[in-house]
This record gives structure tokens, C-alpha cells and sequence, in this order.
């Protein structure tokens, strides 16, 4: 039996932990495997963004800030062809809009926006109104 300290992050306290040699290690597999990203086919993602999201411009090249921000989205529960299918159906974000504004790929991993999207903030909207609405009325 070996003592061993662990610092808590999240209530900032550190623990001191009574541990064997062997259940050390365990931890120290378990803490690993809590850092390693899941193993994910990005392609399979890509492919799947480029066949549902036809009226957005394509992606071609999957780099490591789309890597990332595609692993975000997923750890945080999101469910990425539901994000791409509702996108898809929204005409504000498929250029229908005044200043014929696409979304791309990237912005759909911006998870503010992802959130949006998924709750249906662009669903049925074609352009924001612009102007007074009442000023036929005087």
C-alpha cells in the first residue's frame, strides 16, 4: 500500500488515496483512457455533411480544428446527422436570406450555432425582416 495524492479539479481540494501498486495503476490506465478521444471515422462524417447538406457549400478536407470541434459536438451529445438534416432543410441557412448567406461546415461545428440549428431557430425562416413594419401604417 502506497499513499498517493489526487488533486480534484472541480471542488479544488486534494485527495489522499490509500492505493496498491496494482490498483494504482488501474487509475492511472482509467485516467488515461478519460484523456484519449474517441476513435471516430471523420470521413465517414464528412461524407455524411456533403450527402445530406447539398445546398451548402461542399467540404473537402477534414483538418484538426474540424477534427476537434466535430469531437466537441459529439462528447456534448450532439447528434451530427440530426444537425446536418435540420440545417439542410432550412432555406435561411441555404442562401435564401438578403445577403444570399450559405452555412458551411465550420460554422455548423460552432456549437452555439449547432444549438441553434437543432432547436430549430432557422427552421421555416427564409430572411430576418428588415425595416419598420409599421411604417405603412404612419
Amino acid at each position: 500500500m502506497g499513499k498517493y495524492k489526487l488533486y480534484d479539479c472541480e471542488r479544488d481540494t486534494t485527495l489522499e488515496l490509500e492505493l496498491t501498486a496494482s490498483q494504482f495503476d488501474e487509475l492511472k490506465r482509467f485516467i488515461k483512457a478519460l484523456k484519449s478521444p474517441p476513435t471516430m471515422d471523420y470521413k465517414v462524417i464528412l461524407e455524411q455533411y456533403n450527402s445530406i447538406c447539398r445546398s451548402l457549400p461542399p467540404a473537402t478536407r477534414l483538418t484538426d480544428k474540424r477534427k476537434r470541434a466535430i469531437s466537441r459536438l459529439i462528447k456534448d451529445g450532439y447528434d451530427l446527422s440530426e444537425l446536418f438534416r435540420t440545417a439542410a432543410q432550412s432555406p435561411f441557412l441555404s442562401g435564401a436570406n438578403k445577403q444570399g448567406w450559405h452555412a458551411s461546415l465550420d460554422w455548423l461545428l460552432i456549437p452555439s450555432n449547432a444549438l441553434k440549428v437543432i432547436e430549430g431557430d432557422y427552421s421555416g425562416h427564409t430572411a430576418p425582416m428588415s425595416g419598420n413594419p409599421f411604417e405603412e401604417y404612419g
